[in-house]
């Protein structure tokens, strides 16, 4: 049998011995084309073979294949495999990258499609690399292409592969800067093969649908040569649809299919809408990897699709480690199963075995395992410990022999000394109904080292908070396992070969900055605390979940948010009878100059100075509904260091001040707090959400008094004068269609968050008219508001209840939330019709409440960066808003 001379033979050899038996069998299958039989694909290879070794490519020549995942894609590998080394890439590199992975891999040629103008050609022709051209025939059997003939050479060993020759050279995934190099033999790429069909139990009559790219090990190593190695066929879709996967079970009849849990989250949402192609399909399983499928997808796709899910545990640089069994054998869900067929060993820190139930780090060895990563002894050196190759994979074996994962050990987020599995955070956000996708990562903490963080896709049409998050989380993991930071964005980076990379989201979400020199956790004046002092270091530490704050750390540096900023103050309300804005942070974000603020009984600011630096004219940025004005930090930052930044808090913060319930007072009150900055105009204004409307209406009062307003901000603020009416019918489609894409597990959650919903809505518009009716009665009969009354968040409500706009005559600019947060996406549109200077609408990707938060607010702050330098360089009127009001 095959399997017992793996060392012996290589992919190529394989290929042809299925040729000479079953020279008319189907390799490649395809609709609408005929299929690539073994005997034509056999002759595929001896021709790439005769090209390559003519141009003077041959046995251990690297060459890199940049070509669509389709079926020619995997004729071109099998063709680079039969003599020479194939280096697949992703197309989807720039140039630089191109650049970079050629010189690391040591390519001698570089294979693209005819005609197509790839970065990849631009990075060859920078290296001075031959450009091999493939044409494509499409007008022949699927996977048939013709190699354009290029200039002659002399190979130093032609003729075809051998089984100590090098098959593949990929880049890992791995965590550092710079991709490590993995060398693949032919011997190993058999073994790995051998190992992938027997845990399969393929044979000559099983098809698979292959739905990962080519270029990556999941696809190269089970999808093509696990298949081809047993005789099987393979379809290729390279452009993933429900559509087109569920259609192809019918028309093509795979009897198998194999993805990463993406493609099963997408399949098992869609599987209601295809009964029927189900009914009519031939699968006898799905194969899942290159990451956890959460144990209820994997019940619930099982389910609709009436086949088993096998979980695999697989790494580019070893193929096969583990996998469940097919039935009738048990399959444990949660694991990885047993071994595919190498060694597999749980280690300590020390390197010595531990017993079932134990964690430790997952080794492996055995035939399919790769020799070493190139040119990097320290990478090796840290890799293999007594032959073994330590995956870096954190896990335990249970009594039968079945592998459970817990986490790779260098992703581990080390909070204090706690350290978090951040898949455990993954898998419990992707619990709530409307999270698309999830992946918790760690953020630089100037006192814990390291703190959690989470970037969420919410689902189409979902609006999603930090509170709401935390809130599902709670009791489903430990508290100090929460984030202390999301970021809500449309898509997650992903590393080259397609897996998320949790090392590196901090910086590509901007939330890695420069920390000022010293130690943030020292306390840096060495003197004993005041009693308030001592208190305030207490609930500080309480806040921020820290066993020590110093009196001279900075909240926003020792990793402090709005959440723990709101936290804080309660705790100082409760515990010193001292209410405080959190704008206060701006000024006094130490423990020291907290106290020295409480101390001194400073009055509350109704401008609070977020950025006081810089040459140009000042920008003032009235607050949103809550009245406050912390969730500006980030946008001052972005906008420059040369742009003054001024916040406008509400009155009433404090308890204290009365706040307003009507905007002609709000602004009338800003207005004459603004010119004790600034005297005379040109004025440069904006607001966010129900600021926007207070700045608005700043604009017409300024303009009423003649002066000259340059700039005015809408940032994300609807104009109800827009806003039309969601029916009854439309509101139950749109709901029915949120139905229709919930998993059956989800529908209990999101029906109940929808009665949650309804009557959270039902107290509000209560609370509002109890709070409107008493405001109306001590207002009415000429009696001080009481202190229980002075609450800005109710009065701004107030507000926007009863504020109805009125036209004005300059410019603005909408910066417009791209994803509307509630019902109605057309609530920006009467601004059209009321700003008679005319509006510019400047997209910003995100929800209402994501743009003024990382990554987002990067962007907002670029374009109203990009508005300020215009209107100051022209001094002219030409007033930017941005976005929803609420």
């Amino acid at each position: 049998m095959v399997s017992e001379r793996q060392d012996q033979i290589t992919i190529g050899d394989v290929v042809r011995e299925h040729a000479a038996a079953s020279p008319d069998a189907p390799a490649l299958v395809a609709e609408g084309r005929a299929p690539l039989t073994y005997g034509a694909l056999a002759a595929q290879m001896d021709r790439f073979q005769s090209a390559l070794n003519g141009m003077g490519f041959g046995r251990q020549d690297r060459i890199a294949i940049v070509y669509p995942s389709n079926s020619e894609m995997a004729v071109i590998v099998m063709g680079v495999w039969s003599c020479a080394t194939a280096a697949p890439m992703n197309p989807d590199f720039t140039v630089g990258e191109f650049t970079i992975h050629f010189r690391d891999l040591g390519v001698k040629a570089v294979v693209v499609a005819a005609d197509a103008d790839t970065p990849a050609r631009h990075a060859a022709v920078h290296l001075g690399l031959p450009v091999i051209e493939i044409e494509a025939l499409q007008d022949q059997a699927v996977g048939m292409v013709d190699i354009r003939p290029g200039p002659p050479g002399d190979a130093v060993q032609p003729g075809p592969a051998q089984p100590q020759d090098l098959a593949l050279v990929l880049a890992t995934s791995g965590t550092t800067s710079r991709s490590k190099v993995v060398p693949i033999r032919h011997r190993q790429l058999t073994a790995i093969s051998d190992y992938s069909g027997r845990l399969f139990e393929l044979t000559a009559e099983d098809r698979c649908l292959n739905l990962m790219p080519l270029f990556h090990g999941h696809g190269l190593y089970s999808s093509l040569a696990g298949v081809l190695y047993f005789g099987g066929s393979l379809i290729n879709l390279p452009d993933f649809s429900s559509d087109a996967f569920f259609r192809m079970l019918v028309t093509l009849q795979p009897t198998w299919y194999s993805g990463s849990y993406t493609f099963h989250h997408t399949i098992c949402a869609q599987a209601s809408n295809f009964r029927a192609e189900i009914e009519q399909s031939t699968l006898r399983f799905a194969r899942t990897a290159s990451g956890h499928l959460d144990a209820d997808i994997a019940d619930e796709l099982e389910t609709v699709l009436g086949v088993p899910v096998i979980q695999t545990y697989s790494m580019t640089e070893t193929g096969r480690v583990s996998g469940n069994p097919q039935p009738p054998r048990i399959r444990k869900r949660g694991t990885v199963g047993l071994s595919a067929g190498g060694e597999i060993a749980i280690i300590d820190s020390d390197g010595a075995a531990v017993p079932a139930g134990v964690r430790g780090e997952v080794v492996v060895r055995g035939p399919h395992v790769f020799e070493g990563y190139e040119n990097d002894p320290d990478a090796n050196a840290e890799a293999f410990i007594d032959g073994w190759f330590r995956t870096g994979d954190e896990g335990a074996f249970d009594d039968d022999g079945y592998l459970t994962l817990t986490g790779r050990i260098k992703e581990f987020i080390n909070r204090g000394g706690e350290k978090i599995a951040p898949a455990e955070i993954d898998e419990a956000l992707m619990r709530h109904p409307d999270v698309a996708s999830a992946v918790a990562f760690p953020l630089p903490h100037a006192t814990l080292g390291q703190d959690v963080a989470a970037a969420v896709v919410p689902a189409k049409g979902a609006a999603l908070t930090d509170e709401i998050l935390n809130d599902h989380l709670r009791g489903r993991v430990a508290n100090f396992k929460l984030p202390r930071r999301y970021v809500f964005v449309d898509d997650i980076p992903k590393g080259p070969t397609g897996k998320f990379e949790r090392r590196k989201l901090a910086a590509a979400f901007g939330l890695v900055r420069e920390r000022p020199d010293g130690d943030a956790t020292a306390v840096a004046s060495g003197r004993r605390a005041t009693p308030l002092e001592a208190t305030l270091e207490r609930l500080w530490a309480e806040s921020l979940g820290l066993e020590q704050v110093g009196l001279d750390d900075d909240f926003f540096m020792l990793g402090g948010d709005s959440l723990q900023a709101v936290d804080l103050f309660l705790r100082v309300e409760q515990e010193l009878g001292r209410k405080l804005p959190r704008s206060v942070l701006f000024e006094a974000a130490t423990i020291a100059k907290m106290a020295h603020h409480i101390d001194g009984s400073i009055p509350p600011r109704c401008i609070v100075p977020i950025q006081e630096k810089g040459d140009r004219p000042p920008f003032f940025c009235v607050h949103d509904g809550n009245g406050q004005v912390l969730n500006y930090r980030e946008l001052a930052r972005h906008v420059g260091d040369a742009q003054p930044f001024y916040g406008i808090q509400c009155l009433g913060l404090d308890g204290e001040d009365v706040p307003f319930v009507r905007i002609d007072e709000m602004a009338a009150h800003y207005v004459r707090e603004i010119r004790k900055v600034q005297p005379v105009g040109p004025y440069y204004l904006g607001g966010y959400s129900f600021g926007g409307r207070v700045a608005y209406v700043m604009a017409q009062q300024l303009i009423e008094a003649g002066e000259e307003v340059a700039f005015l901000g809408l940032i994300d603020s609807y104009c109800h004068a827009g806003q039309r009416r969601v029916g009854a019918a439309q509101w139950m489609r749109r709901h029915l269609d949120r139905i229709r894409a919930l998993r059956p597990s989800q529908m209990p959650a999101y029906f109940g968050m929808r009665v949650r919903n309804v009557f959270e809505m039902a107290f509000m518009a209560v609370r509002l008219r109890l709070f409107a009716a008493a405001w109306s009665y001590y207002e009415g009969r000429g009696r001080g508001i009481p202190r229980f009354l002075r609450r800005p968040v109710e009065a701004n409500d107030i507000i926007r209840r009863d504020y109805r706009t009125s036209p004005y005559d300059g410019a603005a600019t909408l910066f417009k939330a791209e994803l509307y947060a509630w019902n109605h996406p057309n609530a920006h549109d009467g601004w059209r019709d009321l700003v008679k200077g005319g509006l510019e609408v400047r997209p910003i990707p995100g929800r209402h409440f994501e743009i003024v938060k990382p990554p987002h607010v990067q962007t907002l702050a670029r374009e109203l960066a990009d508005c300020l330098n215009r209107a100051q360089a022209t001094g002219t009127s030409g007033v930017v808003g941005f976005g929803t009001a609420s």
